[in-house]
């Protein structure tokens, strides 16, 4: 019975995803598209790491490159099929697994709302260097701070936790990974109240080297 509370719990989120998104003034994804346009070609293919609905992805599907997802949520997966313009999806915790691609196997890589919600990046920044091949691009948003640590838990108005990035740590993780930062944009997206632009984000670009 619990378990059925749960499923229709995400079902619920997951169906209301792309409506709350707008809703927050939360247009991370088409950043992350525009500012990676350049680096496209049709053809290519794309990991998305974190796809939920496919909002980052569906628009990279547009102009024909060939998208494939990763989540942890069944429900988000499930979203997303539904809107047909993937090539495979798989359930996946990015977290505590390898990513399940062979090396250099993706062009490009990009990972929108996610990595807020995780602490250490290491492994996660680790795997997507062995997954995406030289030439291509890694675009992804963080919660940046201005603190000397690498990483801290913050509460949110939303009653939920998560993780704000230094930006040195994400320098570190870059240089550790071959990977050159091509262009930076901060974000503001409005808070829990739905009218106050209180969340700041950055979004980021980066080649593969």
């Amino acid at each position: 019975m619990i378990q059925d509370h749960k499923e229709l719990r995400y079902r619920e989120f997951a169906d209301n995803y792309d409506k709350e998104v707008r809703t927050y003034n939360s247009y991370g994804h088409e950043v992350i598209f525009g500012m990676s346009y350049e680096y496209i070609n049709p053809g290519e293919k794309l990991l998305d790491i974190g796809i939920g609905t496919g909002l980052a992805s569906i628009l990279f599907a547009e102009k024909g490159l060939k998208v494939f997802g990763l989540d942890y949520s069944k429900e988000m997966l499930d979203a997303c099929k539904s809107k047909s313009f993937t090539e495979e999806l798989k359930l996946f915790d990015i977290t505590k697994e390898k990513i399940p691609y062979r090396n250099d196997f993706f062009h490009h890589a990009v990972c929108c709302g996610v990595l807020h919600f995780t602490g250490n990046l290491d492994q996660i920044f680790s795997e997507i260097n062995r997954v995406v091949r030289g030439g291509g691009i890694i675009a992804f948003s963080f919660a940046p701070h201005g603190l000397m640590e690498d990483f801290l838990m913050e509460d949110t108005d939303w009653g939920v936790q998560i993780f704000r990035h230094s930006p040195l740590y994400i320098t570190y993780l870059l240089e550790k990974n071959n990977m050159e930062l091509l262009k930076e944009q901060r974000l503001l997206i409005k808070g829990a109240d739905k009218i106050n632009f209180s969340m700041q984000f950055s979004v980021m670009i980066c080649r593969v080297l």
